[in-house]
């Protein structure tokens, strides 16, 4: 993987109309790095502030289905046309200059000119004019690809708000192999005078010393600093009765309240949402105090007068973050699986912990709202898993293989295809997925049955896979499918050639 920002910063100077800014210039932005959890703050970001009535870019990466699901502005991608359009552009520009950008370079130019330009009035801008394209966003969340301090989105010199979201050990090797140097890394978008949202930590020490560290050293006072308490679920909201009509609960959540009493009802599901959701309204409080453009310290008032505690809690209660710990209902859910599945991208040892504390939540507590339990007790897990090359599997299977809850589950490897405009991504062989797993198994346990009852091998046929789980699932049993967000997109996109 070819980090840096030399490339991406000429490609995006180039790509400015005459008299106007570069793209990455032209509008407000928050950025957001981190380890886990940093999708789920920009969609909630993202949803707030469209439910607070601004037009709102949103960069995410990586795609679910196509690489324009990367580029959405209220919420929405944009459509096949303007993605086109945008990108045909950019490459242009690049191959004229020879800058040999990578594709994620490429995307994140591609992201940055269409929030600032569009295509309205392209041909008056190059001509000079002093118009501003009519679809140009109010504001922009741009959330990291790969580390932080040599990402292609850091070429943003000084964003509203930085967010941080959680970090672990991800990217081993090019991020670093201590949770300080990959914490630097992340850190790396920290700029001055720009205040900092920290996420909690589940290494909080180690964390907070490199990224305060990284703040001071950019002339943050202690005070732009926030460290981000999460919040904790409630059984009933005590908010007037008007404000909860207009944010009825819909079918899956909880309501959760921060440690100042500010109550909101969380649509996504797991126990971490609790800071993500945190996380993403610390920075959202923090907007609502950032100074003027000009420089001078008043609050801008667009961002103190538009959003309000109601399209807080509107645009968390309308967060859509598809393929991230979400259930599948039977309808939903693939005809071969004859019931409903659990979907998550969990990819490293912590998403890995979270959704072993989901699934022991939802499998026992079966009157708990906030875990969306089952309605019977569970006989076996049957999982169904994908990894990408360079990923631990090992400490993966640890923590979800490890215990007496695993001794009747059954598992199923599977490769995901290669993902579009990613060269970088590629799968870990089926084969060697199952070889490493029972290797795994037998290292923890002596005898034959502790160990997981069933290990199969599908190499690319997802199909067959789901086929063979539907026929030996039983009342009770859980199906998840975990271990990549692209598998999750093959599973996605199975569904949708079926439609």
């Amino acid at each position: 993987m070819d980090l840096g920002l030399e490339r991406v910063t000429q490609l995006l100077e180039a790509l400015a109309p005459i008299n106007q800014p570069a793209p990455h210039l032209a509008f407000p932005i928050i950025h957001v790095a981190g380890t886990n959890g940093k999708g789920s703050i920009c969609a909630y970001l993202s949803s707030i502030l469209s439910a607070s009535g601004f037009r709102v870019g949103r960069y995410n990466s990586p795609h679910l289905i196509t690489p324009r699901d990367t580029i959405q502005v209220n919420n929405q991608p944009v459509s096949e046309e303007d993605y086109q359009y945008a990108t045909e552009l950019v490459k242009q520009k690049d191959a004229l200059l020879n800058l040999k950008a990578t594709s994620f370079e490429l995307l994140t130019a591609t992201a940055f000119y269409w929030f600032a330009y569009g295509r309205s009035q392209q041909q008056g801008l190059e001509q000079g004019q002093s118009s501003q394209a009519a679809n140009k966003v109010d504001i922009a969340v741009i959330e990291v690809g790969v580390g932080g301090r040599l990402d292609a989105t850091n070429v943003i010199p000084r964003p509203k708000v930085c967010v941080i979201a959680s970090i672990g050990m991800d990217h081993a090797g090019l991020l670093g192999n201590t949770i300080q140097e990959v914490a630097f890394e992340k850190a790396g978008i920290i700029k001055p005078l720009v205040p900092v949202v920290i996420a909690p930590q589940s290494e909080a020490e180690q964390v907070y010393r490199v990224v305060e560290e990284k703040a001071a050293n950019m002339g943050l006072a202690a005070n732009q600093v926030h460290k981000v308490k999460a919040a904790h679920w409630i059984s009933t909201p005590s908010i007037p009765s008007e404000s909860t009509s207009t944010t009825s609960s819909p079918s899956t959540g909880h309501w959760a309240s921060l440690d100042n009493g500010f109550e909101f009802w969380i649509p996504l599901l797991g126990d971490f949402q609790l800071e993500n959701a945190a996380t993403a309204i610390a920075a959202i409080d923090v907007l609502r105090e950032t100074g003027n453009e000009d420089g001078t310290d008043d609050a801008d008032p667009q961002w103190k007068t538009r959003i309000t505690d109601e399209t807080i809690r509107k645009g968390i209660k309308d967060t859509v973050w598809p393929g991230r710990l979400q259930w599948l209902e039977a309808k939903d859910a693939p005809s071969e699986i004859q019931g409903r599945m659990l979907i998550d991208g969990a990819h490293n040892p912590a998403a890995a912990m979270a959704l072993r504390s989901f699934v022991d939540g939802a499998t026992a507590a079966s009157t708990s709202t906030a875990m969306a339990p089952l309605t019977s007790s569970p006989r076996k897990t049957h999982w169904i898993m994908g990894f990408t090359k360079g990923k631990d599997i090992e400490e993966m299977f640890d923590i979800l293989f490890v215990g007496p809850h695993s001794s009747q589950d059954t598992f199923s490897a599977v490769e995901f295809s290669p993902p579009e405009g990613m060269p970088w991504v590629s799968p870990i062989l089926s084969r060697e997925v199952c070889e490493r797993l029972t290797r795994q198994q037998e290292r923890v346990y002596g005898r034959e049955e502790d160990r997981l009852s069933s290990v199969y091998d599908f190499g690319l046929d997802l199909g067959a896979a789901l086929e063979s789980v539907g026929k030996q699932r039983q009342d009770g049993d859980v199906v998840v499918l975990c271990g990549s967000l692209y598998l999750v997109a093959d599973l996605f996109r199975m569904k949708i050639c079926r439609h």
